[in-house]
């Protein structure tokens, strides 16, 4: 059977980050307040919202960055 975890990190190391995030991003368990903020702003910008976190003054870029390293040090 395949969970959730594994399906994402599959995608993860696949380097498909996209739908990767967007399966991370709804996980409660293993990451603080913050790290899930990140990930659900890389997920929506990756998504085509980038713009919206732009006009709130968001660096999407540093966040999709932090959201790789965040996904790294746990699952790679």
């Amino acid at each position: 059977m395949e969970t959730k975890t594994s399906k994402a990190t599959f995608l993860l190391r696949a380097g498909n980050l996209k739908e990767a995030l967007s399966i991370f991003r709804t996980f409660r368990i293993g990451f603080t307040k913050e790290e899930r903020r990140t990930l659900q702003i890389a997920s929506e910008s990756l998504s085509g919202n980038s713009l919206f976190y732009q006009q709130l003054g968001i660096d999407t870029n540093k966040e999709i960055e932090k959201s790789k390293s965040i996904l790294a040090s746990k699952y790679l």
